[in-house]
């Protein structure tokens, strides 16, 4: 006799890097918040894992997803070939959908590229660092082409302006893509508090989530999978940057103006609210679906830095006048997506990748190099990101 399995229907909300200091801070805060209201009735539980070395989104996430560590995926970067790991160590998206359950994916790491078999997933709408705007459904994917160019034109720092090519396209698809009235509603009152007070345009890193959790909501309502993600950054966006402004008691040299924690210091709050708001929909999907359980992951955790002034961080504004500069010229590389101070490309000849770190190893900043790492198919990511240079203190074969 065949034995037969019950799987309780899946809603795994990915939200990134939040540790539970963040989860305690907000729900004391905020007693009646959802998320305090549903800790009374969930677990709570710290995992532990093999990862070595230097851990990031890029590569705890595929830790979850795959079943094995960074020692055996060896993922480290977005952008790198997977094609052959997918079959290796297929994440749990792919393992579901090949054994017949149902499974919805929006904006989950390393998603792209898309499946060959993408109209067997209820939906599936990939991460915000893709190469292309392919969705499933079709419909889809005005979003994730507005997605694409935002992430692309605010990569580090939020951008003030808007694809307004992008965001015409969306502009018209919007009732079909499930963006509510509410949610418009509050982009709108957004981009007016911006205008009073300019500072606040931080807070439009918050607004692509808000849009995508719609999308997925509606999606959710009406395919209903066994088993879906949705992922956020929102939140770990907020707490890169405004951490010592909630938390000034975790260090012992505090460098920054009361002015700056003053006007910071609710950036974690409003980010964490806007979380909760998408707690409401999901706990009222969950009175009418009992069947659905939600987990709510964080992939890692996220600690104190420095508290210090940043005057200045070493990017490429164009990666294009940084490699020619060096030598190379278009046809020898493609540029990949990446997430600033991080840098990807894929070059055609591996003796030009070759060509490239040599040259990346006769720099001096600051008496740090330029690091980088190889990948199958010619790719390679390159770290920038110092901080606080001056001209001087840049050297490259000692000039």
């Amino acid at each position: 006799m065949r034995r037969q399995y019950y799987m309780a229907k899946i809603i795994l909300i990915e939200l990134n890097e939040v540790p539970f200091k963040v989860v305690d801070y907000f729900t004391r805060k905020y007693p009646n918040s959802n998320l305090s209201k549903i800790l009374e009735y969930s677990d709570q539980i710290e995992t532990k894992t093999d990862d070595q070395g230097h851990l990031h989104p890029w590569s705890t996430w595929p830790t979850l997803h795959r079943g094995v560590d960074n020692t055996t995926h060896n993922i480290k970067d977005i952008g790198e070939d997977l094609g052959d790991l997918n079959k290796k160590y297929p994440p749990v998206w792919q393992l579901l959908v090949e054994n017949g359950i149902s499974v919805g994916v929006c904006g989950s790491l390393h998603s792209y590229p898309v499946p060959e078999n993408i109209t067997q997933y209820d939906f599936y709408v990939p991460d915000p660092f893709a190469w292309g705007s392919e969705t499933h459904p079709k419909q889809l994917e005005p979003f994730q082409a507005f997605n694409l160019a935002m992430v692309n034109g605010s990569a580090r720092n939020v951008n003030s302006g808007i694809n307004k090519k992008a965001a015409l396209k969306l502009g018209v698809s919007l009732p079909a893509l499930g963006v509510r009235a509410k949610t418009l509603g509050a982009v709108s009152k957004q981009l007016f508090d911006e205008r009073i007070a300019p500072w606040k345009v931080v807070r439009r890193r918050s607004y692509q989530s808000i849009m995508a959790f719609d999308i997925f909501l509606k999606q959710l309502k009406k395919n209903k999978p066994k088993f879906c993600t949705f992922f956020s950054n929102h939140v770990a966006a907020t707490m890169h940057r405004y951490w010592a402004a909630t938390f000034p008691e975790d260090y012992d040299e505090f460098h920054l103006s009361d002015e700056w924690k003053a006007r910071y210091g609710g950036e974690i709050d409003y980010a964490m609210g806007k979380f909760d708001d998408f707690l409401t929909d999901l706990i009222s999907f969950q009175e009418v679906n009992p069947d659905y359980k939600l987990i709510i992951a964080s992939s890692m955790g996220q600690k104190s830095t420095k508290a210090m002034e940043q005057k200045s961080e070493l990017l490429a504004k164009d990666l294009n006048v940084f490699l020619e500069a060096l030598g190379f010229v278009k046809d020898d590389y493609a540029i990949l997506p990446a997430m600033h101070p991080q840098y990807n490309a894929s070059f055609k000849d591996d003796s030009k990748r070759t060509q490239l770190i040599e040259k990346l190893n006769k720099f001096d900043m600051k008496g740090e190099p330029i690091e980088s790492r190889i990948k199958e198919n010619g790719f390679i990511s390159i770290d920038f990101g110092h901080v606080n240079l001056e001209d001087d203190d840049i050297l490259f074969e000692g000039q």
